[in-house]
């Protein structure tokens, strides 16, 4: 038993010590046919299963009882905490395994037996492989990042952060790594190590410098690996209608829509619009004891005290149309839907609008006017949308300009006549050490349509999105570009954003 104990033990990988320990297992020893396995009970088939396509052998399971376990955990642990002070505790370490291996130990009740999560993403942690993903981890939060690929290619590995909306590349990671990133963060995010052939999707929790984090993890089968995305979630994100950064006239047209007892507020725009923090924003104005406020998402990104939120799950049938069925029948004032996927769900949120609650939900269209025709598409009949919908906001995001290095442009510029009939004055993005490429952060622009009686009339005449861009205009609506422009002007953002995110021209050009 003493030699299944030491030496051995070396020769283990990180990785398997890791999958081990996340099903409170211990790895033993590893030769050229078995690898030995201490279990307080029996093993699952899942842990069976990743270990043998972890290491190529078969597995030899020791039962202990389960005080022993327990110490072999805390011992593994304080034996890390004593190498962060310092000291070298590789020899009482060895030794104590020893006598565990001949002995039943007892286990104090207060054993801080830490979360696996906290332990592998600490900033001491010996392990390469994971001081990596700890190191690209912070510095894509630094760097205020919301996602991060992770992609393996024939003869390179590239990381790229997202970056207010752009993709930047992160310094790679070695060789020898590399083929093990994509393992080590199925573990983390307790996706099954084994599988590699279909795409995977999970949560990572963890804290990070006194913040909490989640990140979605989506994997996806490549020619030469597993592509790896992960999705940041500020989980301590502020949702208030302040940091929207809408103009004042429409901060008046939202509140007055969230004020009224029953209605559909709809939210448009392509993902990675914001979409879903607009939604948050108001629904963090209406958060109030006297009202029972619902949500259902695909997944529930940002956690808000006093909003009763579900996460959809398409594997047990649990869809939108089955939860906000149910969601009705517990007595909301307030139905926030995270997105409307198809027409049984436009159906039952209409009819719950038009039936004493407020709903507010996202939809994939343009513009205020395409949302519109995009409701009767999927079927809704134009009174019920005319009766129901009280206002739709389109938006998008654009990089704002540095304020440490942004520089007036020589030239005027000339917008479509259309549009604007005088050039404007415009800004240039340099680039220095306080930004990323002369941009930080990120603001909207926003597209608001108030459903008035002229458009509810438009409405049921059937008329079409450019005609119903007319009518708005006239009741003083302000389109995205115009919204944009009216930024670029003040030295918000660049030219170049906005035609990025609403692709005006084909070509930004300056005249003199």
């Amino acid at each position: 038993m003493t030699e299944r104990m030491t030496s051995p033990l070396e020769a283990i990988s990180d990785e398997l010590h890791v999958l081990c320990r996340r099903h409170r297992t211990i790895a033993l020893k590893l030769d050229g046919k078995n690898l030995s396995i201490a279990s307080s009970g029996p093993v699952n088939d899942e842990l069976l299963t990743a270990l043998r396509f972890t290491c190529g052998r078969k597995i030899r399971v020791e039962y202990w009882p389960e005080a022993k376990i327990e110490q072999s955990l805390y011992l593994a642990s304080s034996a890390k905490e004593q190498r962060s002070k310092g000291v070298d505790s590789t020899d009482h370490t060895q030794t104590t395994f020893q006598q565990l291996g001949r002995q039943q130990g007892t286990t104090p009740s207060n054993l801080p037996l830490q979360d696996l999560d906290e332990t592998l993403l600490d900033s001491e942690s010996d392990t390469p492989v994971i001081q990596f993903i700890n190191q690209t981890l912070w510095l894509a939060i630094q760097k205020r990042a919301s996602d991060i690929h992770f992609e393996p290619y024939q003869h390179r590995y590239r990381i790229r952060l997202r970056i207010d909306g752009v993709l930047h590349e992160s310094p790679p990671p070695t060789t020898e790594l590399a083929s093990r990133i994509s393992s080590c963060l199925k573990v983390l995010s307790k996706l099954n190590i084994a599988e590699k052939r279909l795409p995977q999707d999970g949560q990572l929790n963890l804290q990070l410098k006194g913040t909490c984090y989640s990140m979605r993890i989506a994997t996806l089968p490549v020619q030469y690996g597993e592509k790896v995305v992960l999705r940041i979630l500020n989980m301590q994100q502020q949702t208030t209608l302040e940091t929207l950064g809408l103009p004042k006239i429409a901060v008046q047209q939202l509140t007055r829509a969230l004020s009224a007892p029953q209605g559909l507020i709809l939210v448009t725009g392509p993902t990675g619009s914001g979409k879903t923090v607009t939604l948050y924003c108001s629904l963090g104005h209406l958060n109030q004891p006297k009202r029972n406020i619902c949500s259902v998402e695909d997944p529930t990104e940002i956690q808000v005290d006093g909003i009763n939120q579900t996460q959809i799950n398409s594997k047990i049938g649990l869809d939108f149309s089955h939860v906000l069925r149910a969601m009705l029948r517990q007595d909301p004032d307030v139905v926030m839907l995270g997105e409307i996927r198809d027409n049984e769900t436009a159906e039952i949120a209409v009819k719950a609008a038009l039936t004493g609650h407020l709903v507010l939900s996202t939809l994939h269209t343009n513009s205020t006017a395409e949302t519109l025709t995009r409701l009767t598409q999927m079927g809704i009949e134009r009174h019920l949308i005319a009766s129901s919908l009280s206002l739709v906001i389109a938006q998008r995001l654009v990089r704002k300009l540095c304020l440490h290095c942004r520089q007036a442009s020589p030239h005027l510029f000339q917008p479509p006549t259309e549009v604007r009939a005088t050039p404007l004055q415009h800004y240039q993005a340099l680039g220095c050490e306080h930004c990323c490429a002369g941009y930080y952060g990120r603001t909207g622009i926003y597209e608001m349509l108030n459903i008035t009686p002229q458009i509810q009339q438009a409405l049921l005449h059937n008329v079409n999105p450019s005609e119903l861009t007319r009518i708005a205009q006239e009741q003083g609506q302000k389109t995205l570009l115009s919204a944009g422009l009216a930024l670029v002007e003040s030295g918000v953002t660049t030219l170049e954003e906005v035609n990025r995110v609403v692709g005006f021209l084909t070509e930004v050009e300056a005249t003199p």
